[in-house]
């Protein structure tokens, strides 16, 4: 925290990032990950034991603890992506929110302290 920081300040700076967070663009959790498989085609190129198998997209995620995959078909892949992306990017605004928030507390706390060691000095004379 520097030492010209004011609580307006964090503020103004909270607003400012709450109000770019997501900007409507569609995001989604998980890692979009390319694999190899056989298609199944016993007359395809894939089908021989040394077949160079054919690419596909999966878009990976946890739910309850366990990895869920769902198929991504090839003309979604570069969507998809994008949508990964701007889920990684939203977290990252959401932990600087999270930052801005906490410091905001630090203040409040250090403010309060001074306010009352300033309310017991004058107490005392």
């Amino acid at each position: 925290m520097n030492a010209d920081t004011t609580t307006e300040t964090v503020k103004k700076r909270l607003r400012r990032k709450l109000a770019t967070m997501g900007e409507g663009q569609p995001f989604i959790i998980g890692s979009l990950t390319k694999i190899y498989r056989r298609c199944g085609n016993p007359n395809c190129r894939c089908a021989g034991e040394n077949g160079q198998k054919h690419p596909a997209h999966l878009l990976t995620t946890k739910i309850k603890g366990k990895t869920q995959a769902i198929y991504v078909p090839v003309d979604m892949v570069d969507e998809v992506q994008e949508w990964c992306r701007n889920y990684r990017t939203l977290k990252d605004q959401i932990k600087s929110v999270s930052e801005c928030s906490e410091e905001l507390i630090r203040m409040h706390v250090k403010e309060k302290k001074a306010r009352a060691k300033r309310k017991r000095a004058g107490r005392s004379s």
